[in-house]
């Protein structure tokens, strides 16, 4: 009887080793994409552990040895890519930014493109990196003011590429920044009010008498 039984337990053991270790999509599917670690469950009325955990059943032994082989992958890279894509948000946010045309870029009373908007457009058109050189345009108070703002503008860069301008977009936005008049006076303001580059010297205390006396001292002690 132990014999038959030692015989037998070989066979059952090498049977689910087979099952185990099956190629099979179908059997690994609810527990293929598991998170690793201990699950959260309740004793004694108390949560084990504290910090949220995954709720489901624990991982196969095969898992687990995945994850301590492989540690830290797949992880650090869906890390990097999310820093990756935080990154790259903000610089697509940036550069929507520079290539803003805002209400100093316009004349107030024509909502035409004034000197200063011309030069930022012809800057984004032909200098700013050819994946960011989309003008943006700040939508206006009203619809009618925003449409010939997106005219002026759209004519100014046919005049500048001819059939390669692109299009030009809307977008709602606050001011940023400040009007070229203004930048001017303070740029202006600020230069005449530059001290001279020459080192001034204190006079010394006394005046000249002071050292005449000091001098005479010694004399009358001879």
């Amino acid at each position: 009887m132990l014999r038959t039984a030692s015989r037998i337990a070989p066979v059952v053991l090498l049977s689910l080793a087979g099952v185990l270790l099956a190629d099979d999509a179908e059997f690994w599917y609810p527990q293929c994409d598991s998170l690793p670690g201990s699950r959260m469950r309740y004793h004694a009325g108390k949560q084990w552990p504290l910090e949220p955990r995954p709720c489901g059943p624990s991982e196969p032994c095969v898992h687990r040895y995945h994850t301590a082989h492989y540690w830290p992958d797949p992880y650090r890279w869906q890390d990097r890519m999310s820093v990756r894509t935080h990154f790259a948000a903000q610089s697509a946010a940036g550069w929507m930014t520079n290539t803003t045309l805002y209400d100093q870029h316009f004349d107030p009373a024509t909502q035409e493109l004034n000197d200063s908007g011309r030069v930022h457009l012809r800057w984004i058109l032909l200098y700013a990196p050819p994946q960011r050189r989309t003008p943006w345009v700040q939508a206006g108070d009203v619809a009618q003011i925003s449409q010939t703002r997106l005219a002026s503008v759209q004519n100014e860069a046919a005049a500048i590429l001819g059939a390669d301008a692109p299009i030009i977009c809307l977008r709602v936005c606050q001011p940023y920044g400040a009007p070229a008049q203004e930048v001017d006076l303070v740029r202006r303001s600020y230069l005449t009010t530059i001290p001279e580059p020459r080192i001034s010297y204190p006079q010394p205390q006394g005046g000249s008498g002071g050292g005449s006396g000091s001098g005479g001292a010694p004399q009358a002690g001879r």
